[in-house]
C-alpha cells in the first residue's frame, strides 16, 4: 500500500515536472502551427477568405476582395485591408443606426482579428477602430439580448454495476440502469441595462429501476444595477451560488443543481476587485435533503486574465438533520496564474465552527482542513490541441471519526459535482467514504488527465484518480481505489451536444475489508444537452 502511494506520488510529481520544463517548447510549436496556418496568399478556399466573403455580403465595405478565381490568389495583406474597411463600416453603422451585430458576426471577426493580427497592424487605419471593435467583442456584465426565452436541459441514459445509483452506495452484485432527465423553461428578461429579471422552472428526475420525479421554480430573482455605473449590483430571490472552480460553492448541475432563497450584493471599488456578499435558504426540492442557511462573503482581484487571486469566508448550517449549534466556517483563499501555456489554480482551506458529538450529546469545535491544487498544460502536437492535467487534492480525517465518535477534525465540502472527485460519484466530497457501515476519514486524491481536440466538435480525455483514506478503522487499508474516466464529447451545434462516457472504479483493499467483496464499479452514459431559445438581441455599445 505504501509502496502504490509512493510510486504514484513519484509519478505525479515527475509527469508535473516534465509538462513544465516542455511547456516552452510546446508554446513554441503552438505559434508556429498557428502562423502556418495563415498563408501569403489566400486562395478562394481558405477560410479567411470565405469569413471576409460572408461579411461583406452583410455590411457592403467601400473595398472589396478581388475574385479569386481558379489560378489566382489574394495577398495576405490586400485581405487585411478589405477586413479593416469591413470593420469600419460595422463601426459607424452601430455608432448611427444602433443596431445589434448578430453573435455569429462577433465570432467571425474575433476569429479574423485573430489571424490576421500582424497584417492588422501595419495598417494604421486599423488602429482608428481598434478600441472600438474590443470594446464590441469583450464580454459584457450585461446581457446582449433584450429577452430570451426558451427551454434547456438534458436527458442522461446510465447503467452500474456493483453500485446504488440513488443512494451513491457500494452494493456487490448489483446493476441497474436509469433514464435522468432535467429540463428547465426559463424567461430572461433585460428591458434596462440597470434591471434583469431571470425565471426559470425545473422538471427533474429519472425512470428505470426506480422512479422519482420533482417540479418546481428553480431561479427567480431580479438584479439591479445603479444605471450607468457598475460599481454595484444587487440580485434577490431563488439563485444559484457559483464560485471559483465549484470547490466549495457550485450547482450540482450533473443532477438537480443547487440553489438558495436569498441575496447577493457586489460591489466593484476598482476596476480589478469584485465583493460579493452573500446569503440564503437551501432551496427545496432540488436542495438533495438539505435544510439550513448558507451567509458570507467573496471578493476577487483580477490582474489580468487567467491570473486572480480571491477569498472568502462563509458561514454554512446546512444539513439533512440539523442539531442546535452546528455550523461550519469556512475561510478560504483562491489563486489562479497563467502563463501560456501553462494554467495552475491552488486553493487552501481552513474550517471551523461546531458540530455534534453523539457520544456525549454535546457539539465540539471543529479544526479542520483541506484544499486543491491543479495544473493545465495547453498544448499543439501533429497539429491537434492537446490539454494536460495534474491535481492533488485532500482533506484531514481523525481516527475517532472512522470509529463513529467525533467528526471534528474532519473537512467537508458540499456536494456540487467537483471535477476533483472524478465522474462515477463512487466518492462525493473530501470527508471520506462510508461502505458497509464501515467509514474511512478524510482523503487524498491525486489526478492525471489529458484530452484532445480531434475536431472542432469532437473531443477525448481519459481521466485517472487514486483515492487514499487518511484514517480509517483499525486493520482496515487506506486504500480507497483508482478510479478512470473515458469520454467523448461532440457538440453538435451551439444548442445540442453529446457525450459518451465510460467509467470504472476499481476499488482498493478498504472495499473489501469493509464489506468482505473487491468487485471493482463500472458505470456508462449517454448524455445528450440541448437549447431551444427565442431571442431579441440588443444593439452592442460603443
Amino acid at each position: 500500500m505504501i509502496r502504490k502511494s509512493l510510486l504514484l506520488l513519484c509519478a505525479f510529481l515527475a509527469i508535473t515536472a516534465v509538462m513544465i520544463c516542455a511547456s516552452g517548447a510546446f508554446a513554441e510549436d503552438a505559434k508556429a502551427t498557428e502562423n502556418a496556418q495563415m498563408p501569403e496568399q489566400l486562395t478562394g478556399e481558405h477560410w479567411a477568405y470565405k469569413e471576409i466573403r460572408e461579411l461583406e455580403k452583410k455590411y457592403a465595405p467601400e473595398k472589396r476582395l478581388p475574385e479569386a478565381s481558379e489560378g489566382k490568389t489574394c495577398p495576405i495583406g490586400e485581405a487585411a485591408g478589405c477586413f479593416i474597411s469591413i470593420l469600419d463600416k460595422i463601426v459607424k453603422q452601430s455608432k448611427e443606426r444602433g443596431e445589434a451585430i448578430p453573435h455569429e458576426d462577433l465570432e467571425r471577426i474575433a476569429a479574423l482579428r485573430k489571424a490576421l493580427e500582424g497584417e492588422l497592424m501595419r495598417h494604421p487605419e486599423y488602429l482608428t477602430v481598434r478600441e472600438a471593435i474590443d470594446k464590441m467583442l469583450e464580454k459584457p456584465e450585461e446581457p446582449a439580448f433584450e429577452y430570451k426565452i426558451g427551454v434547456n436541459g438534458f436527458l442522461r441514459g446510465e447503467a452500474v454495476s456493483n453500485f446504488r445509483l440513488k443512494e451513491l452506495a457500494f452494493a456487490p452484485g448489483h446493476s441497474e440502469g436509469r433514464l435522468v432527465y432535467r429540463i428547465k423553461p426559463y424567461l430572461y428578461w433585460h428591458p434596462e441595462d440597470y434591471l434583469s429579471i431571470h425565471l426559470e422552472g425545473q422538471g427533474y428526475g429519472y425512470t428505470g429501476s426506480e422512479h422519482n420525479s420533482k417540479y418546481s421554480l428553480y431561479q427567480g430573482f431580479a438584479e439591479f444595477k445603479i444605471p450607468g455605473q457598475d460599481w454595484f449590483a444587487l440580485k434577490g430571490g431563488r439563485q444559484e451560488f457559483l464560485y471559483g472552480s465549484a470547490f466549495v460553492l457550485g450547482t450540482n448541475s450533473f443532477l438537480g443543481g443547487l440553489a438558495y432563497d436569498g441575496g447577493r450584493m457586489r460591489i466593484k471599488p476598482v476596476a480589478p476587485l469584485t465583493i460579493d456578499v452573500l446569503g440564503g435558504r437551501y432551496a427545496t426540492p432540488f436542495s438533495n435533503g438539505l435544510k439550513g442557511q448558507i451567509a458570507g462573503g467573496y471578493a476577487s482581484y483580477a490582474f489580468s486574465e487567467g491570473n486572480v487571486a480571491e477569498a472568502y469566508v462563509i458561514r454554512d448550517d446546512g444539513s439533512a438533520s440539523h442539531h442546535p449549534g452546528e455550523h461550519i466556517d469556512i475561510w478560504g483563499l483562491r489563486g489562479t496564474a497563467k502563463i501560456d501555456p501553462v494554467s495552475i489554480e491552488v486553493e487552501p482551506i481552513y474550517e471551523s465552527g461546531m458540530v455534534l458529538n453523539p457520544s456525549v450529546g454535546g457539539n465540539d469545535h471543529i479544526n479542520a482542513y483541506g484544499g486543491h491544487v491543479d495544473a493545465t498544460v495547453e498544448a499543439t502536437i501533429a497539429g491537434y490541441h492537446n490539454s494536460f492535467i495534474a491535481g492533488f487534492a485532500a482533506g484531514s480525517g481523525s481516527r475517532d471519526a472512522a470509529n463513529g465518535v467525533s467528526v471534528r477534525r474532519e473537512f467537508r465540502n458540499p456536494d456540487n459535482d467537483s471535477s476533483v472527485f472524478g465522474d462515477a460519484h463512487v466518492v462525493g466530497d473530501l470527508s471520506g467514504i462510508t461502505v458497509s457501515g464501515h467509514h474511512a476519514s478524510g482523503l487524498q486524491i491525486y489526478a492525471l488527465g489529458w484530452s484532445i481536440e480531434v475536431t472542432k466538435k469532437l473531443r477525448f480525455s481519459a481521466t485517472g484518480h487514486y483515492f487514499m483514506a487518511n484514517s480509517v478503522e483499525s486493520g482496515f487499508s487506506r486504500d480507497i481505489g483508482i478510479e478512470t474516466d473515458f469520454n467523448v464529447a461532440y457538440q453538435i451545434n451551439d444548442d445540442f451536444s453529446l457525450l459518451f462516457a465510460y467509467d470504472r472504479f476499481f476499488t482498493g483493499r478498504f472495499f473489501s475489508d469493509a464489506s468482505g467483496s473487491g468487485k471493482d464499479i463500472d458505470y456508462g452514459y449517454v448524455l445528450f444537452q440541448f437549447n431551444f431559445d427565442k431571442t431579441k438581441p440588443k444593439a452592442r455599445k460603443i
